[in-house]
């Protein structure tokens, strides 16, 4: 299931404070989906599957380093969400344009990459649930 939808930045018009609500929607959202991972890969380890299925052992290992990864994609994705909340608290007190538009652009920017990790998560969440589904004891 790929994603039909494209990334659009609508953060243009926005003041400091709807970004900083924007960073915090999306630690949030990227903390629960770390959970989440987490829970599919202790799922992935308990002997809740059918006997002699072909690969089982290769593909939940497969399975798990795909969760780790996404994982390390998130802790990355949060310390630069992290780290822009802290720049812009410091820097509350700015007016200019050029430096609103700064966090603007920066924030642009981490938002991209939330998206795609988030979209990359939902499409391995369906494969997983698909694979899961045929291989789980009834």
């Amino acid at each position: 299931m790929e994603a039909l939808h494209t990334y659009q930045s609508f953060n243009s018009d926005k003041s400091i404070g709807e970004l900083q609500y924007n960073i915090l929607r999306d630690e949030n959202s990227l903390e629960n989906l770390k959970f989440e991972l987490q829970f599919y890969k202790s799922l992935l380890s308990k002997p809740i599957f059918k006997p002699h299925v072909m690969n089982l052992y290769e593909k939940l290992t497969k399975l798990k380093n795909e969760i780790n990864a996404l994982n390390k994609n998130s802790i990355s994705l949060l310390n630069e969400l992290n780290s822009l909340a802290h720049q812009i608290r410091n820097k509350i007190e700015c007016d200019d344009m050029t430096c609103d538009n700064f966090f603007v652009k920066k924030h642009d920017d981490i938002e991209l990459k939330v998206f795609n990790l988030k979209t990359k998560i939902f499409n391995f969440k369906f494969r997983l649930f698909q694979y899961l589904e045929s291989i789980i004891i009834n």
